[in-house]
């Protein structure tokens, strides 16, 4: 078969992913507000436009009671939160960032305080894609 007609990009082609990194310190100070950031961006591009960024955010074990933050857009890909973390304990920080059709949720572990090992509750799944 043969296809006349241009070389650009075709409409079957699948658009580069949408990436979140979650930027967040692994370890914090109980009772300290910490700003949570997550850098979005598209093939490499940083993402302006998200429609939604929010941080999820639960104490181990606890994941029926997270947490959910609407983050701001800071510039330059950056979106964040401030949340304060009230006691010791391993906590969750999941970001939810739809974007350009696109939905991705990694995922992240942080101690505060003197958070003992504790077993792994939760499996880290590095990211989840969900196209719309």
């Amino acid at each position: 078969m043969l296809f006349a007609g241009c070389q650009g990009s075709k409409a079957s082609d699948l658009p580069e992913m949408v990436e979140a990194k979650i930027i967040i310190p692994e370890k914090l100070d109980p009772g300290s507000t910490q700003e949570l950031k997550v850098k979005v961006t598209q093939g490499g591009e940083i993402v302006q436009d998200a429609n939604e960024v929010e941080f999820e955010i639960w104490k181990s074990g606890e994941k029926e009671s997270s947490e959910m933050l609407e983050a701001k857009h800071a510039g330059d890909g950056i979106y964040s939160v401030k949340k304060t973390f009230g006691e010791d304990g391993i906590f969750y920080v999941q970001t939810h960032v739809t974007a350009r059709d696109m939905h991705v949720m990694p995922k992240t572990k942080i101690t505060v305080g003197q958070a003992g090992a504790e077993p792994e509750e939760e499996q880290d799944e590095e990211l989840e894609h969900h196209h719309h």
